[in-house]
């Protein structure tokens, strides 16, 4: 969806329709036979109400199957008018959706740092239902000005006097269609905000359900959940409110003037000036010009709505995001340098002026304190976020010239915190390779040390694992990660803290499947285990951003600094596989 910035989010929602011009066209003729069905059918009205004063003798038969016809054109001209617009405004939110959809997958991590899961459900559920009413009655902003330009004609045919006394009132029901329109597009804003707030703490409440029950939260959540919804309801009260009175409103208009007509045309029948049949279609006529006025009026209020919505959804769609291209063939062939690399976001410098190099087919394990830089030098390399300062080589190209997908193609990751997709292990293992077959897929999770917990399962690997995989313990969820990085097979292989969180039984089988993914393969390995840090070829120690010391485990410990007080400290506290980050 091509973004186009200077224009209003009204005009932009109706250039959404430019794609299908070859099927709005039909949609506004059928548009403009209903318009014309109501004058008229007023005409035929006055004729039939003047014939009958006549006397039956001289009432003509045609006159009330006339009437008929015009019923039976208009209704199916109604029927393909309202079946061809909702389809077609089903298929321009079905792109909305896919954009957004798509901006979701490709935004900078940087952006969905910033972003609360709320905001991202409240754009693709509230604000493109707002989008949708919209869209609904964009239709009667095009079809009804005709209904009401026939319906007035027909009235100046029959008193044009009567009629200008009438078009009097207009500047009065424009001016409450902008007073409507204005309060309730800020009432409108407001109120998709506090959706998304709602929205977002039942997201939190629902992933963090054991937090909240273990410290009893329930109370405290529970009552900001009503202050927020008590603010969602004021504000949807006041637009209720604002959006009621505008249809009373010109209802009084109308019945105002309409008892000013019937006066005056009595007084027009009296002095033989008009008939009885011109002065009831006149206010026929009259009578009906109001719902046009009416669904006008409504039409307006639901297109400032949807303005407020479709103003969140373009501030979202026109945030630049990476492109992505082919995949690369091929593999690292010589070696990734970290040259004075610096990376600050949010005001925050997560790392200063590091450097260091990993040959093809090496591992440098990186340690330190918590907080000290260590999951930045890693997220760093997939691009995740963009550095600011510095450069980062991969065969002698700096990454930034790569294309994103290209890169990402030769790179596996592997956490500490695993996700998985509600789906079957198979799949879920899958996405590390698509196209695979089901073989490969086996063998994967062969080499992962899989097979001996999915074939306990009742369907094996058909087995559905629930939420982020919740139906599988953490040790089973990591050989999974690790089965899909090794279905993927990219030469580069990036580990954050893959094994900090398991038990000593845990992680002695996960280590070997680790040790499988990690043959022939470039690692960058996030560590707080000492099991897995001694067996990399490079330590490098971060602290504050910093590079202090490089080397081996041996080397390092020789050197007595931050690396060997670290061993020291876990060497009297060790704990299952002793920690790092004490």
């Amino acid at each position: 969806m091509k973004a186009q910035p200077t224009f209003s989010a009204t005009r932009r929602l109706a250039l959404e329709f430019k794609s299908h011009r070859v099927v709005i066209l039909p949609v506004i003729l059928l548009g403009l036979v209903i318009s014309a069905i109501q004058p008229a059918s007023v005409k035929v009205t006055q004729l039939i109400i003047d014939g009958l004063q006549k006397g039956a003798s001289e009432f003509p038969v045609w006159l009330p199957l006339s009437l008929i016809g015009l019923f039976v054109i208009s209704g199916l001209a109604k029927y393909f008018y309202n079946v061809i617009r909702r389809t077609l405004c089903e298929k321009v939110l079905i792109r909305f959706r896919q954009s957004l959809f798509a901006k979701y997958l490709h935004l900078p991590m940087s952006h969905l740092d910033r972003m609360r899961a709320g905001d991202m459900l409240s754009n693709i559920q509230n604000d493109l239902h707002q989008i949708s009413s919209g869209f609904d009655t964009l239709w009667d902003v095009l079809k009804e000005p005709f209904t009401f330009l026939g319906l007035i004609a027909a009235a100046f045919y029959f008193d044009w006097r009567l009629t200008l006394i009438t078009l009097a009132a207009i500047p009065l029901v424009a001016w409450l269609f902008s007073w409507s329109g204005g309060a309730v597009k800020r009432h409108a804003t407001r109120n998709l905000a506090q959706y998304a707030d709602l929205l977002s703490l039942s997201q939190e409440v629902l992933v963090g359900s054991r937090i909240v029950r273990v410290f009893r939260l329930e109370k405290v959540l529970g009552d900001k959940f009503n202050e927020i919804q008590r603010h969602y309801f004021e504000t949807a009260a006041k637009s209720i409110r604002v959006q009621e009175i505008s249809t009373p409103a010109v209802e009084l208009i109308g019945a105002a003037l309409m008892a000013g007509v019937i006066l005056y045309g009595s007084q027009r029948i009296s002095a033989g000036q008009m008939t009885a049949g011109d002065l009831i279609a006149f206010v026929i006529a009259l009578g009906l010009a109001q719902m046009p006025i009416k669904k006008l009026n409504n039409a307006h209020l639901k297109m400032r709505q949807a303005e407020a919505a479709a103003e969140r959804i373009y501030d979202l769609l026109d945030k630049p995001s990476p492109l992505l291209g082919a995949p690369a063939i091929g593999g690292v062939r010589e070696r990734i340098v970290y040259d004075a690399v610096e990376l600050e976001y949010d005001g925050h410098i997560a790392l200063r002026g590091v450097s260091f190099e990993v040959p093809v087919g090496s591992s440098v394990a990186v340690v330190g304190q918590s907080g000290g830089g260590k999951t930045s030098i890693v997220n760093l390399l997939p691009r995740l976020y963009e550095l600011t300062g510095g450069r980062i080589l991969l065969d002698g190209r700096d990454i930034r010239d790569w294309d994103l997908a290209a890169l990402r193609s030769l790179i596996s990751y592997v956490t500490q915190d695993v996700f998985l997709f509600n789906d079957s292990i198979f799949e879920n293992i899958r996405f590390g390779r698509p196209d695979a077959s089901r073989k490969d897929i086996e063998e994967a999770a062969d080499r992962a040390h899989c097979l001996d917990f999915i074939r306990r399962l009742p369907k094996g690997g058909d087995s559905m694992i629930g939420d982020r995989g919740m139906r599988l313990s953490g040790g089973e969820r990591q050989r999974i990660a690790i089965a899909r990085a090794m279905l993927k097979g990219a030469p580069i292989l990036i580990l954050d803290e893959a094994t900090s969180s398991l038990d000593s039984s845990s992680e002695s089988v996960v280590q070997s499947a680790l040790d499988e993914l990690m043959e022939g393969k470039t690692s960058l390995i996030v560590a707080h285990r000492l099991s897995t840090v001694r067996r990399a070829d490079q330590i490098i120690v971060i602290e504050e951003g910093r590079l202090l010391e490089r080397g081996t485990h041996d080397s390092l410990l020789e050197k007595s600094g931050t690396y060997h007080g670290l061993f020291q400290r876990q060497a009297f506290n060790p704990g299952p596989a002793g920690d790092l980050s004490v």
